[in-house]
């Protein structure tokens, strides 16, 4: 845990969900400009079907951000600082499978060379970790998984 900081682990996941929250306005603008080409060059049956798909495409996209902005939203209000002596939201645990910060679903992220996992707390291993301490242990998928530490 010597090299790994927690607060540059929150600053790196914060740089991923806003670099995905740019591609995804940058997938927006391109949909929309698509869209709007279409429509200057086209008519008929082929211009309604085009304008459909790009309708639908930004209509995914717009979902797809507004789910990012509710990741955002709520990775932004968890309290990192408060150390605790069980596992809650923003909690930074230390297991015999590798780090895991209880946040938002974000994936793996690679910090001072250490792989981290962020996760939901309403995820089914959020929820599992959820309350435990230090030395306790769970089993999930059939294998168990030691808490080393909590940070």
């Amino acid at each position: 845990m010597k090299d790994l900081k927690k607060e540059n682990i929150i600053a790196t996941a914060h740089k991923l969900l806003n670099s995905k929250l740019v591609e995804l306005e940058k997938a927006i603008f391109n949909v929309q400009n698509a869209a709007n080409e279409e429509s200057k060059s086209s008519m008929g049956d082929k211009y309604e079907t085009g304008r459909a798909m790009a309708q639908n495409d930004r209509a995914m996209l717009e979902n797809q951000k507004n789910e990012l902005l509710k990741d955002i939203s709520t990775f932004e209000n968890i309290n990192f600082e408060q150390e605790t002596e069980f596992i809650k939201n923003g909690s930074l645990v230390h297991t015999s499978i590798g780090y895991i910060l209880i946040s938002v679903s974000l994936g793996k992220i690679v910090e001072s060379g250490i792989t981290v996992m962020l996760i939901s707390s309403a995820s089914p291993l959020g929820t599992e970790l959820s309350g435990k301490k230090a030395k306790d242990s769970i089993t999930m998928n059939g294998r168990q998984l030691q808490i080393i530490g909590i940070y």
